[in-house]
């Protein structure tokens, strides 16, 4: 009889200088929903305490160490420092200089490619995600997935003023122009195969590397995400729009387009309910009725 090949289901995701308690919500939920869901976070530094918190909610759940980054820890302890390392990378474009000043939501990109690089997830379906303003409202890996996933907003990039800067600084003014009037997508949560994320992650990290000098001590890899979802055909992102089944991003949703039925939020004109829910923390209503149900969730006796 020929062997079958079980699909891993695997959510990687950043929990750096986070406690326990901060990303409870996220856990929980997704204990609940899924509980046999390989998880890997990505972390400053080994902490004993929060990593048993973490064990007791995923027993097989990993911890990946960001490589250690004392310059860029030191300038954002001190305005002063940051000032002038920010001017010495953008004046020398030194890849070296600008590598060490990475914040964390651009080194994530090229940490996760090693990790991935390294892991046997051939068969798996992975999840990237964020983990303090997300939590999950069904099975995420329940049903067909895309090939390569991501999720729209409600907003346009000509219609933000953060978004259309990081876009330009990636892929210039022409290249805004042309997108202007698409909606801006997400790279707080995407969804994939393990091979297309693979591609998506070198893509990503190689950005990350050429433009490292421009962005030290910065936000923004948002605008990475965007160009090559909007730019590269090649990498095959299945565009979902915002509130279907996989997800919802309701950082730019009004609360009278989302209707709550018990601790479930879905978009008033959308049958089904998002697995995943982003940004709920937005809106204080939404967050104190989520924390009220997750935060004080106890993970199941062993």
């Amino acid at each position: 009889m020929p062997e079958t090949n079980t699909v891993e289901n695997i959510v990687v995701t950043v929990a750096a200088k986070y406690r326990e308690e901060q990303i409870r919500p996220f856990l929980a939920s997704l204990h609940h929903f899924s509980p046999g869901t390989s998880l890997k976070l990505i972390v400053d530094k080994r902490r004993l305490d929060f990593e048993r918190a973490v064990l007791a909610w995923f027993p097989t759940c990993t911890f990946h160490l960001l490589p250690p980054a004392p310059l860029r820890d030191f300038a954002l302890r001190h305005k002063w420092a940051a000032s002038v390392l920010k001017r010495l990378s953008r004046w020398s474009r030194s890849p070296r200089i600008g590598r060490r000043l990475l914040k964390i939501n651009y080194l994530r990109h090229i940490v996760i490619r090693e990790l991935l690089r390294s892991a046997d997830v051939q068969n798996a379906r992975i999840l990237l995600c964020d983990s303090r303003d997300l939590v999950f409202q069904a099975d995420p890996f329940g049903g067909q997935w895309p090939a390569l996933w991501t999720c729209e907003e409600e907003k346009v990039l000509g219609e933000c003023t953060l978004n259309s800067a990081w876009f330009k600084r990636v892929g210039g003014e022409a290249a805004l122009n042309d997108n202007k009037d698409s909606r801006i997508v997400c790279a707080g949560v995407i969804g994939g195969k393990a091979e297309r994320i693979r591609s998506y992650l070198e893509a990503s990290s190689k950005i990350v590397e050429q433009i490292a000098p421009i962005i030290p001590l910065t936000d923004g890899d948002q605008g990475i995400h965007n160009n090559l979802v909007r730019l590269r055909p090649d990498l095959g992102f299945t565009i979902l729009p915002n509130g279907g089944r996989l997800c919802a991003n309701i950082g730019y949703t009004a609360l009278p387009e989302l209707t709550v039925k018990n601790i479930t939020v879905r978009f008033c004109n959308h049958p089904e309910i998002p697995a995943i829910l982003h940004q709920y923390d937005r809106h204080p209503q939404l967050k104190a009725l989520i924390d009220s149900h997750w935060s004080n969730a106890r993970p199941p006796a062993r």
